[in-house]
């Protein structure tokens, strides 16, 4: 949670120019779903994908690298489509770019459809342990290894990403780009910091794409919308390629090539028609008065102390997802190269696509209560930690939620609690 000086809820909005307000208003009227499309998407988003998998368009089906068989095997707490526990984490490496300037990221897969591919840590530096499907702590502590060696060779960053939960996702993927850019702006005013590259004020920076799209999904923003944030997880996770994202190719084998595409393009839309027909979050106060008057409470402290400065309440027309949608400096401590799949090649990248290693898209907090654990790697196990181990631009507001009574805390804690997952 973050950031710097309390406002009410909608104070943000109310002292910003009109012009601003406008633009967070003026949003295009939603398109109905098709239920056929439901349908379908959410028969492929709970299959159990198999190798030469015969709902496979021309392609191997699954594999030959993965981390799950489906998408619900992840996607499951708070009801299908949520999140996912710590053990569902997915492990990246990152290495900045080397004397030919290429960068080089991509995902270490937990699984193979044989020991042929089987990738492990060692696969991405020969400076790791050959660890097949590493544990956090043993991420963690690699990650100390590594930054022993940085000296000898050259830097490699190993992070995990925890599941996210798509519920929702329909009100984020038809938010304009002009609603979260007129936030970057507002910010940037705001602080005083027109460069947007402040270390202790939360000036986040929305992340332009290279086709000049702005990134609103996934940890680091790296999808413009769901229907990219699909294609790149059902490559990543499921090794099936699409139009919109090439499976991955074995580390341990970088020799294999696929014969055609696992999906199309219609199967890959139909998933996310599925996603996107999932219900939105839900604020759900206490039945009794003085709960209510305690989420109330911790509303108000959640405004002051600073965590709406950048959990936005409202974005638009988008009331209750806390999220300005902007990536954000969070420390030293909380860092993680890469942007979960390597990018499409492109004669004219942009510096502005590439996150930095500690910068973090805002995650939403609508149906916050029904995701633990908490973070990008879900090393926070409860709301309480996750609010302490902010850093960077966020290190203010949460020293002030340190600085609060015991009571209040509480009640802040009690008011995200109340938000939660539509199930």
């Amino acid at each position: 949670m973050k950031w710097i000086l309390g406002y009410a809820a909608g104070a943000v909005l109310l002292l910003a120019p009109v012009c601003l307000r406008v633009l967070l208003r003026s949003e295009a009227a939603p398109l109905p779903l098709e239920e056929a499309a439901v349908r379908e998407g959410k028969m492929l988003f709970t299959h159990e994908w198999t190798v030469n998998d015969s709902l496979s368009a021309t392609g191997d089906g699954l594999g030959p690298v993965f981390n799950a068989t489906s998408c619900a095997q992840c996607h499951f707490q708070g009801g299908l489509g949520g999140s996912g526990r710590q053990e569902h984490n997915v492990t990246t490496f990152f290495r900045p770019g080397n004397r030919r300037g290429k960068t080089e990221q991509g995902v270490i897969h937990a699984h193979a459809i044989s020991q042929d591919y089987q990738e492990n840590l060692t696969h991405a530096s020969p400076d790791l342990p050959p660890l097949v499907q590493p544990t956090l702590e043993q991420i963690r502590k690699s990650e100390e290894h590594a930054a022993q060696v940085r000296c000898r060779n050259s830097p490699i960053e190993i992070s995990q990403r925890n599941t996210p939960a798509l519920f929702g996702a329909k009100l984020i993927d038809e938010m304009p780009d002009q609603v979260i850019l007129a936030n970057e702006r507002f910010q940037k005013l705001r602080w005083r910091d027109p460069s947007g590259q402040g270390e202790s004020v939360p000036v986040g920076r929305a992340l332009r794409l290279r086709d000049g799209r702005i990134g609103k999904f996934g940890w680091k923003a790296q999808s413009p919308d769901l229907l990219a944030f699909v294609q790149a997880a059902c490559a990543n996770e499921l090794g099936l390629g699409n139009p919109g994202q090439a499976q991955p190719v074995p580390l341990a084998q970088t020799s294999y090539r696929p014969r055609g595409l696992d999906l199309t393009t219609e199967q890959c839309e139909q998933m996310a028609a599925f996603i996107a027909a999932l219900p939105r979050p839900v604020e759900k106060a206490p039945n009794d008065a003085r709960g209510q008057e305690r989420v109330t409470r911790g509303r108000q402290l959640f405004n002051e102390v600073g965590c709406a400065d950048c959990h936005v309440p409202n974005m638009g027309s988008v009331e209750g997802v806390y999220s300005d949608f902007l990536v954000h400096r969070m420390g030293t401590d909380l860092v993680g190269g890469g942007s979960y799949f390597s990018p499409p090649p492109d004669s004219s990248p942009s510096p502005s696509a590439d996150p930095l290693p500690d910068e973090w898209r805002t995650p939403p907090l609508w149906g916050v209560a029904d995701s633990a654990p908490y973070l990008h790697d879900g090393r926070a196990a409860t709301l309480a930690d996750a609010i302490q181990m902010h850093g960077g631009q966020a290190q203010a507001t949460a020293g002030r939620f340190r600085n609060l009574r015991p009571g209040q805390q509480e009640d802040l804690l009690r008011f995200l609690k109340s938000l939660r997952a539509p199930g």
